[in-house]
């Protein structure tokens, strides 16, 4: 008979940033060879039914490659939660817990497509009004960034440059090809692939530097313990 008074174990489970990051890059990789050799065998071999190219283009909402970007984004708020609730290593905290809003904020318009409606009611591209949100961002943030100890801030600056090139650069100048050549053609589905690549491997990188921060000194992977 157990001693109800003993305590008991938590679940302990090991997460190594190597390993999440290479198999996180190995699907971004799979998601977009996919949506390329779909592409390639519906314009230049026999055209497929779109219900099938849907599900591969990661510039729809009902396809693979949305269903996990909102996935790695949510994980990125998670991430940043739990960083936020360690009162004892970081400073900063409501710019921590900021950034896991924004996150939560992302992952939710993967699937709602919250961006794409706004283009709707208004004649400029919405990478506009989101490059001037970023630049405003950026001089939040500032001392926040400063303060970030080494590698962690380049990690941080690398994976925004990386994403940002995506979702505002690469995306505005879609907006200029479907002016001039509509969406209906391959060389459209390229540029999304190479946008939507951009971004889902900035998320990535983010994801290892918030686990590499996540690792305790003399360790190599992040302990997480479920009482």
């Amino acid at each position: 008979m157990s001693d109800d008074n003993e305590e008991k174990s938590p679940w302990e489970f090991v997460v190594s940033p190597v390993k999440i990051t290479r198999f996180l890059g190995w699907v971004v990789f799979a998601l977009i060879l996919a949506h390329i050799l779909v592409q390639a065998y519906h314009f230049h071999i026999n055209e497929l039914p779109w219900l099938l190219r849907e599900i591969f283009d990661p510039d729809e909402e009902p396809s693979f490659a949305t269903w996990f970007s909102t996935l790695i984004l949510f994980v990125s708020s998670v991430l940043l939660f739990l960083i936020a609730s360690n009162k004892e290593k970081w400073n900063y905290k409501k710019h921590w817990y900021g950034l896991g809003a924004g996150f939560a904020f992302m992952s939710l318009d993967e699937v709602a497509g919250m961006h794409e409606t706004f283009n709707t009611f208004t004649d400029f591209a919405w990478t506009i009004p989101a490059a001037v949100g970023v630049v405003v961002l950026i001089a939040v943030y500032f001392k926040f960034l400063v303060a970030l100890p080494q590698p962690m801030k380049s990690q941080f600056i690398i994976a925004g440059l990386i994403f940002l090139s995506g979702a505002l650069v690469v995306e505005h100048l879609a907006d200029y090809y479907i002016e001039a050549y509509t969406m209906k053609n391959f060389g459209y589905n390229m540029l999304t692939a190479f946008e939507e690549t951009l971004e889902m491997i900035g998320v990535v990188l983010f994801i290892r530097a918030l686990l590499l921060s996540l690792v305790e000194d003399g360790h190599e992977n992040v302990f997480f313990k479920i009482n």
